[in-house]
Order: C-alpha cells, then structure tokens, then sequence
C-alpha cells in the first residue's frame, strides 16, 4: 500500500496579517461551515493511502471547534488506512481554550503548533496579529493542562521596528515556556501584501541586513543551552520531538494535500487544489476534481529539490538513496564540487552528505551553485534528456542518459 503524510488546509481567519500570503480568507461564519463538509468529501474521493503524518494548516484551523476538527479526523480514520505518528494543529493563541484543547487531544490531535511571532506588544499590533502576549503564555499553560506533550512555537525575526533587544527578549520568553520545538523565521516581505505596501511608502522600516543576521546569529547560539538541538536550518527540537511531517518536505518523500489551495506530491507529481473555498466547495458538489494544476517535475526539478531540502537538515543526505536515485550522480562529483568549500562547511561519507557549520548558514547559495555545477557536467548535460518516475514514498526508479 502507498504511503503519504496528510496535509489539510483551513481558509479562514479571524484577519489577515500584514505579512501573509499564503491563501487564507478573514471568517465569513456560514461558509467557514459548509467548508468543514466539503474537506470530509474531498478525503473520501481519494485512494485509500497509508497515512503516517497529518498536519493542519491555514489559515487559522484553530477557529474551528474540537468536534469539527475530530470529525475531519475521523472521516480519516474511516478512509484511509491511518496510521499517523504525529497529528499537529496549527493555532493562533488569541483562538483557544482549555475546553476546545481538551477536546482536541481527545480528538486525536497530539501536536500543537503556536503562531507565537513575537512577544512584544507593540510588534504584535503592527503585523495585525489578534492575540496578545498573554494569550500565549495561557495557550501554553492550557495546552499542557490538556496533554500535549509536543507543543511547538513559531518566531519571526526582522520585523519592522525590531531591536536586538526585543528579539532576545522574545526568544527569552518562548524558551522559559518550555516548548519542545521553536521554528524561527526571518520576516520575508511578499509582493502584494499589506507589509510590502508599507515598506513601499515608507511607513513601517526593516532592520538593516547586518542586525537581521545578528539576530540569527545570536538565536543559533543561545539556544544550545536550552535543551533544544537544531536539526533545520530553521528548526530545533528536544530529542524525539522533531517535526515528522516537516521532515517529509525535507526528505522529499510524497504528501497528500487537501482542502483549498493545497499543493501534494504524489507520484513525481505537484499537484495543487483550486484557491477560493467558495469555488472548492461548488467544484466538489458538482463531483468534480477541484485540481487547477498538475506538474510533473523535470530532472532538474527532482534534483534541485533533493538537494536545496535535503541539505536544509542536519544529518543530510542518504548518499546510497540519492546515488540510487540519480544513477548519473557519482560521489566523486560531489566531492570535486565541495572541495571549493572550507572543509569546515561539509561532510562526505559513503553513506551520507551534509552541511555543517557556517555551510548549513548558506545551504541556499552552496545548492545553488552545486545545481550549476551538476547540470554541466555529461550525465545531466545530455539534451535527449532523461525521466525521473517518482512513483512512491521510499525509493524511486530512475535512468540517466550518460
């Protein structure tokens, strides 16, 4: 049976923050409603996968009951042969309470992942967030009340109007909380979003590059003390409690996505749902696919992305199963490209390839130019071109035209 982690996406949120641009809509009651039927659907039309990681993402899922959440759950249950060994729900904390944790975790839901940001107030009112500092220390407190004992919280670095100063006293504050994981992320303005438009007429202004990259520097270093090791580029974790459906992205391994606006890859293909919900819902009634693209990735695209996510992650690359999967990859091509790198950068064994050090800072560049280097070289080089199947979740059979 094929084996796939789960995405589900949730739409709607309570409002829009002034940096999102991911597909999300500001809650309009009755249709945030019907969408709940709708997602239960879209999960019964599908081929009955092995589920092994479920993760609920929005949009704001937290604005959604326990018992509307359980049934999506449950309609997994009946459906799929699922087996997950993690269930994450993404949550404001302006959004939850004991009651609907408890609910939760009762659910089947054993993973919660804060939308924290930032602890100081006046950050939290420019980028538009609707909880405040103490909604997260509650949210934490009643998390744990409930039972979770995975509970992960999301910072973002860069903000407009961010010292030094406030961003340790932010990472202070998530560390004394003593969440399992922390992701941290560095404030990305998007084309069309409230921030980019502020940023345009000047009425909010960024750090300068220097003190962003201070601020990263010092949260890579601080953080050792805390029990937490980093195991991503943008991700630390207490032992065993690293993110299991992220490291499916990372290891480039297949994953359903369902609901609105969702992308999956399944069989070497990306496949992405159509964005409106109100549209998704009527595509559904109607009894057709709500799919509005299917791409299936070339070469250079399968290649690219092994590398630039595998790379991302601490212990690396299985060299065997990349070396397998690219037969026209050889290990002493690999060792050519890095040996322009500091030997402090990089790690090469028979059976693994990694970054270390000031390399896991540049993972991004590095991969870059070893895409440059690669696609040069006479295996990859040939126009004739060669096939990658991507046809399940562990190996995936390819030929190379050398």
């Amino acid at each position: 049976m094929k084996r796939a982690a789960l995405y589900l996406h949730f739409p709607y949120c309570r409002s829009r923050c002034t940096y999102c641009d991911f597909n999300a809509y500001t809650d309009v009651g009755a249709e945030r409603s019907s969408y709940i039927q709708a997602l239960i659907q879209d999960i019964r039309a599908q081929d009955r996968w092995r589920i092994h990681s479920v993760f609920c993402g929005g949009g704001t899922p937290s604005l959604y009951s326990a018992e509307e959440l359980g049934a999506v759950l449950q309609a997994c249950r009946e459906h799929f042969d699922f087996r997950p060994v993690e269930v994450t729900l993404e949550a404001n904390p302006g959004t939850v309470s004991l009651e609907q944790l408890q609910g939760l975790r009762k659910a089947g839901f054993d993973r919660i992942s804060l939308g924290v940001q930032t602890f100081e107030p006046e950050l939290l009112k420019v980028l538009n967030r609707i909880h405040s500092v103490a909604d997260v220390e509650n949210a934490v407190h009643w998390a744990r009340q409930a039972g979770f004992e995975n509970l992960s919280l999301d910072l973002i670095y860069g903000l407009p109007g961010q010292t030094m100063a406030s961003w340790q006293e932010t990472v202070k504050r998530a560390l004394a909380l003593k969440p399992d994981h922390i992701s941290t992320y560095q404030l990305t303005v998007e084309p069309g979003t409230r921030l980019e438009s502020q940023v345009r007429l000047g009425e909010v202004q960024l750090p300068e590059e220097d003190l962003v990259y201070e601020m990263d520097y010092w949260m890579r270093r601080f953080v050792r003390g805390s029990g937490l090791r980093r195991y991503e580029v943008s991700n630390w974790a207490r032992p065993g409690r690293e993110s299991r459906h992220n490291l499916v992205y990372w290891k480039d391994l297949p994953y359903l996505g369902l609901g609105c606006g969702a992308t999956g890859f399944v069989n070497g293909w990306r496949v992405r749902r159509v964005l409106h919900p109100v549209a998704y819902e009527r595509m559904l009634a109607a009894g057709a696919v709500p799919v509005v693209s299917a791409e299936r990735r070339d070469l250079e695209g399968s290649l690219r992305d092994c590398l630039m996510m595998g790379l991302r992650v601490r212990r690396g690359i299985n060299l065997r199963r990349l070396l397998r999967r690219f037969p026209g990859l050889k290990k002493e091509t690999l060792e050519a490209f890095f040996q322009g790198f500091p030997a402090d950068w990089w790690s090469l064994s028979d059976s693994r390839l990694r970054l270390r050090g000031r390399g896991v800072d540049f993972v991004s560049t590095v991969c870059e130019e070893l895409m440059e280097y690669l696609l040069v070289q006479p295996a990859f080089a040939d126009p004739g071109g060669a096939q990658i199947e991507d046809a399940g979740l562990t190996e995936v059979a390819a030929v190379i035209t050398a």
